[in-house]
């Protein structure tokens, strides 16, 4: 699935019940402003019920997506597009109240007695008091998110009143649904559409995401590959399920309360041991290597992403550095099943051999497999001319490596690209 492909139709779809729901077009600026606010709160909401529902990680909605990565692009996608139009609905309410106060617009007057009484005000009151926290609340959110504020387990925290927001927006709806009328297209919109995004808020509030994909296990085994990376295998205490070769998972290593993606190289028959190789890249990845010992306790969830092992026919598998990691997980499966796959490239680079991780073993399993292997050294050949190679290729490549190098053979590829985003903040 594209995940832009949602950015047009759903606000079109939400405008078109909007539409059907109009007794008349509006003559004038204050009726004009009533059915915009309704317009932007009817699709700021649906975003946000998009964007709740696909952090509730359900494995239909991964699939349809196309992995783990997709999907969560589109959550973080679908929030900012909810806080767009949301911040457009909050102009709605309070422009005209400055315009009306600068002397620039006179406030029509109300119909009958003018003022709302009783049952109907609290109602009125209620929704709009919940309606404006909730939107500041959004905004904090969304900031920290995006600045990347805070450290990864606070912003858990942080991330965990999301599901309380949306409560508070939908209440906000149904507090002046009888302004509205329940039984028109936007209000049978709202209740529906908003009820579900209520339970899934109430889902997750009750910690019930990912409560089948967490598993606990140990360290069993740390072995050096080359002078940067690590393989790690993990002893798990239940089996892993559902898994596919070139999937990965989120390992949380001496319950820092910080879990990163890696790639599953291997998972044992009996889906006991998981094999992972670390490369020092950054803080957590060198902390791995100085700290980590055989023993220590390990949190895992997943197994995550739709990376993995593509039919037959021509195709072009292209791993940088330690981006090879999901291609040895193909290769393992498939030497395990006898199978081959003449037409099939292999080009790993790598900036020396002595940073090559895999290279001896990838060799091994691609001669088993029928498949190409091409070893490209920046040591001896230079930086591999991503222009130039996609230009020439015909055959769908297959890329795991730095989002640098697949942004440039986005560019320059004519063949079909896939790629995982592999960024899930």
């Amino acid at each position: 699935m594209n995940t832009p492909s949602l950015r047009w139709p759903l606000p079109l779809g939400l405008t078109l019940i909007w539409l059907a729901g109009l007794d008349s077009w509006p003559a004038s600026f204050w009726p004009w402003r009533h059915e915009l606010l309704i317009l932007t709160g009817l699709i700021g909401l649906a975003a946000m019920t998009l964007s709740l529902l696909l952090a509730l990680r359900l494995p239909r909605l991964e699939a349809w997506c196309g992995g783990l990565d997709r999907m969560l692009h589109l959550h973080r996608s679908s929030a900012l597009w909810a806080t767009t139009t949301l911040i457009a609905h909050w102009l709605l309410v309070e422009a005209p109240k400055w315009a009306v106060g600068a002397g620039w617009l006179t406030r029509p007057a109300r119909r009958g007695a003018g003022a709302r009484s009783g049952s109907d005000a609290l109602l009125h009151d209620l929704g709009n008091t919940l309606g404006e926290w909730g939107f500041y609340l959004l905004l904090i959110l969304v900031v920290i998110g995006l600045l990347a504020m805070v450290r990864y387990e606070r912003f858990k925290l942080v991330h965990k009143l999301a599901p309380v927001i949306y409560l508070m927006g939908w209440v906000h709806a149904l507090c002046l649904l009888p302004r509205i009328g329940p039984f028109t297209p936007v209000g049978l919109t709202l209740l529906i559409g908003g009820g579900v995004g209520a339970i899934g808020a109430l889902y997750s509030l009750f910690g019930r995401v990912g409560k089948g994909e967490h598993y606990q296990g140990k360290v069993s085994a740390i072995i050096p590959l080359d002078p940067r990376t690590h393989e790690i295998r993990v002893q798990l205490d239940t089996p892993l399920r559902h898994y596919q070769p070139g999937q990965f998972a989120f390992f949380d290593f001496a319950e820092s309360g910080e879990p990163h993606p890696y790639t599953l190289v291997d998972v044992s028959a009996d889906g006991r041991t998981l094999t992972l190789a670390v490369r020092a890249l950054g803080d957590h990845t060198r902390w791995l290597h100085q700290h980590l010992k055989a023993g220590d306790v390990v949190s895992v969830t997943g197994p995550y992403g739709a990376f993995v092992l593509p039919g037959k026919g021509q195709a072009m598998w292209l791993g940088a550095g330690i981006g090879v990691t999901p291609f040895v997980a193909w290769l393992e499966a498939l030497a395990r099943r006898g199978e081959t796959r003449p037409g099939t490239t292999l080009l790993q680079c790598a900036p020396d051999q002595a940073n090559a991780p895999y290279h001896a073993r990838i060799a091994e399993l691609c001669r088993q497999t029928g498949i190409e292997y091409w070893l490209h050294l920046e040591s001896e050949a230079g930086q591999l001319d991503l222009a130039e190679f996609g230009r020439h290729q015909r055959a769908p490549v297959w890329f795991c490596g730095p989002e640098p190098m697949a942004n440039t053979l986005a560019d320059h590829l004519a063949a079909p690209l896939h790629r995982e985003l592999f960024r899930f903040r």
